[in-house]
């Protein structure tokens, strides 16, 4: 009995030290809210997050008269900070790359429209 309630124990320590790793150990820096602005064929500022699971969202309000002329942002960013995103505007059927890195605290990066050869840069900071 003695026996089985040791290896019991071991068993149990074994799987809950192992089980209880994750990689929240390591949390990306770049998790948050961020704001910034764009340039280029279309100007204007956007806003965006950054999940814990790299899942990236935000929108871009551009300076025209009409919220017609916004985009919506998606993407996803590494560990590294490294995004790889589109930029897409439903009324006028418009997506774009959206790419890019971000840093701690601030990020920067490039939009290509290649249907229409626009293109522009992004920067942002974290809220």
């Amino acid at each position: 009995m003695k026996k089985t309630l040791q290896l019991l124990m071991i068993f149990s320590i074994t799987f809950f030290s192992t089980s209880c790793s994750k990689d929240d150990d390591n949390p990306n820096p770049n998790v948050g809210n961020w704001s910034g602005t764009i340039d280029g064929g279309f100007v204007g500022t956007w806003t965006g997050k950054i999940l814990p699971n790299g899942n990236f969202s935000g929108k871009v309000i551009t300076n025209q008269s009409s919220p017609d002329h916004d985009f919506n942002l998606s993407g996803q960013v590494n560990q590294n900070g490294d995004l790889v995103g589109t930029m897409k505007n439903t009324t006028f059927n418009i997506t774009t790359d959206f790419v890019g890195s971000f840093q701690s605290t601030t990020g920067s990066g490039t939009w290509i429209y290649n249907g229409a050869g626009m293109d522009g840069t992004w920067n942002a900071t974290k809220d």
